[in-house]
């Protein structure tokens, strides 16, 4: 019996390989959920407070105070779980460990939009045994649900058909960007696609196309602000400021202050009295604030930031792995306490972020179907911590994008670089480097 999929048949062959590797990986999040232990901290913790104070008193508070310091979508989403199943983490790594199936089967049918089905099972093997990814089910963060979500909006505007159901995506849109606020930049990447692929997506002549392209970028806004608008209603009744989320200021000026790195540094909240300012609506000006005017006195030393923010981007599998480290406060830097972990857990989930990620770069120059939208994507979501602070975890939703690129390049390429013009070879050798120098120092500097 075969069964249709982007009109691609799978026989009974195909499915049971797609069930074993999905399966098996649910498999193994699921023995870790029950046996691997984490302290929150810093997010997780917020996020915790946040839903518990959800469930049992019906308000966005943290630590009995009304906040927007965090946006509403991932708390809620653990909420949800809490309202069911109790205050217990474990339930949230279960749901997230099941989510992530959904998120399996949604990459693989938009792996078939570039491979046939062999490629196609490949990457989601691929995917599904990624060591951060299986390490990223188990915490309280936004990276697994919003990996899900962000994989419905690609999938959707890369079939052949533009229909009313973008009002629902718009809708989803808005939903992740409440859980991540930094997909603001890259959520503006589907409705101007409608007019880049119009003829594509929309038939008839070019005044029609860009009619209908305008008719649909508004549903897909109107969804989005559906769901976007009672959020901001709120802050504004609650704390008098129509921001998304109060951290905005805090991370932006982060990464621009003379004191700046390119991340978060130890004990940053002791470098700048703003962090006193009780009225976070505020602090959260204030923040915005100091660091617009020292970018604009300092334009040089804001983009040689914004290179370094990069750096710590794609950066090492670090924060994932630190996540299971237990809780010392400000006692040691992450970097000390990086250097605790067995080499052998640090080879064991970085090495195959280092090849998917070098064999990546190659292989998403060789995507042809849909670019703008690809690399669209890709680079928004850069520029979005080229200017605000940076942190290795932010890379995650990246990873289905380079494993696709490495099943490109390795499968279907065969690693040679005859495809690639002069200007490719040149780019991709320069990434290959700044990826390499990036780790190379990195480790350096925690091993010396």
């Amino acid at each position: 019996m075969l069964v249709d999929i982007n009109n691609i048949s799978l026989d009974k062959k195909d499915k049971r390989r797609i069930a074993v590797i999905l399966i098996a990986a649910l498999v193994i999040k699921l023995i870790l959920a029950f046996t691997l232990s984490s302290d929150l901290r810093s997010d997780s913790l917020d996020y915790h407070k946040l839903a518990v104070s959800m469930v049992k008193n019906a308000e966005y508070s943290l630590d009995g105070k009304p906040t927007a310091s965090s946006t509403i979508g991932y708390p809620l989403f653990i909420a949800g779980v809490y309202l069911v199943t109790g205050a217990d983490q474990l339930y949230v790594r279960i749901a997230q460990s099941l989510l992530e199936v959904l998120t399996g089967l949604l990459f693989f049918m938009f792996c078939l939009k570039y491979f046939d089905i062999k490629r196609s099972v490949q990457a989601l093997a691929v995917f599904s045994f990624f060591p951060s990814n299986i390490l990223y089910t188990q915490t309280l963060l936004s990276e697994s649900l919003f990996g899900l979500l962000a994989l419905v909006i690609l999938y959707y505007f890369y079939t052949g058909k533009i229909d009313w159901k973008i009002f629902l995506i718009g809708m989803i849109s808005g939903y992740a960007f409440l859980v991540r606020s930094s997909f603001m930049f890259s959520m503006l990447i589907f409705p101007i696609a409608l007019f880049v692929y119009g003829r594509k997506y929309f038939e008839g002549f070019q005044h029609k196309r860009t009619k209908r392209a305008i008719q649909y970028a508004v549903y897909f806004f109107a969804g989005a602000a559906i769901v976007v608008l009672p959020w901001l209603i709120r802050n504004k009744i609650v704390l008098n400021t129509f921001s998304t989320g109060t951290h905005g200021g805090s991370t932006f000026w982060s990464g621009s202050n003379p004191e700046a790195t390119g991340t978060w540094y130890h004990k940053i909240e002791d470098t700048n009295p703003i962090f006193s300012i009780q009225d976070e609506a505020e602090r959260d000006k204030a923040f915005y604030k100091a660091g617009m005017e020292y970018a604009l006195k300092n334009p040089h030393k804001f983009a040689v930031l914004g290179v370094k923010k990069l750096v710590y981007f794609f950066s090492s599998e670090r924060m994932v792995l630190l996540y299971f480290t237990p809780d010392e406060g400000r006692a040691r830097t992450s970097s000390e306490v990086y250097r605790s972990i067995n080499p052998l857990i640090i080879a064991l989930v970085n090495l195959p972020y280092f090849a998917v990620m070098i064999l990546g770069t190659w292989g998403l120059m060789l995507m042809r179907k849909k670019r703008f939208i690809l690399y669209g994507y890709i680079f928004t979501w850069l520029l979005t911590f080229f200017i605000f602070v940076a942190l290795a975890r932010y890379h995650y939703v990246l990873i289905p994008l380079f494993v696709m690129g490495t099943v490109k390049f390795a499968s279907e390429n065969r690693f040679r670089l005859t495809h690639f013009n002069l200007k490719q070879k040149i780019f991709g050798a320069l990434v290959t480097l700044f990826f390499i120098a990036i780790w190379g120092v990195e480790f350096y500097l925690i091993y010396k």
